[in-house]
């Protein structure tokens, strides 16, 4: 396993966080990722950010691979990105293991129905689908999930 290096985001990191978080969304196969540009994604990094996102950002020798955006507030996991190569090494793991640490009472997420791989990846961490619903901006139907 590589040297995984979990660190608070800087705004430094936000133009490879978007790009990241592109590459990653696309990876998927979701439709709806083509729509959204990595322009779209770095203003809405600011916007999150403003609005109580807590960002903690995975780096292997100094290269961003990963993130974690969750929402204390609301108990939600928000977002959870890993980079297309680096997807199956551990990161993911190490993130959502930070979610559970981070909001120990339990917590939603969100994400597109989809989107298999992720799903699978929450369910085998004891995640339980609550409910699907349309997306509220882009039409597609995403998966609810909750902690046990």
């Amino acid at each position: 396993m590589p040297d995984i290096q979990l660190r608070p985001f800087a705004p430094s990191d936000a133009v490879a966080l978007a790009r990241l978080w592109r590459a990653s969304w696309l990876s998927t196969g979701v439709p709806a990722a083509r729509e959204i540009t990595r322009e779209d994604l770095l203003a809405r990094v600011g916007t999150e950010l403003a609005q109580g996102w807590r960002v903690t950002v995975a780096e292997i020798d100094g290269e961003l691979v990963g993130f974690l955006a969750v929402k204390l507030e609301e108990r939600r996991l928000d977002q959870l990105f890993v980079a297309p190569a680096q997807q199956g090494s551990g990161i993911g793991v190490r993130l959502f293991a930070l979610a559970e640490a981070m909001m120990p009472a339990g917590f939603v997420l969100r994400t597109s129905a989809a989107n298999v791989k992720a799903r699978r990846f929450y369910e085998k961490r004891g995640m339980r689908l609550d409910r699907l619903e349309l997306h509220p901006v882009h039409g597609h139907e995403v998966a609810i999930y909750v902690t046990p």
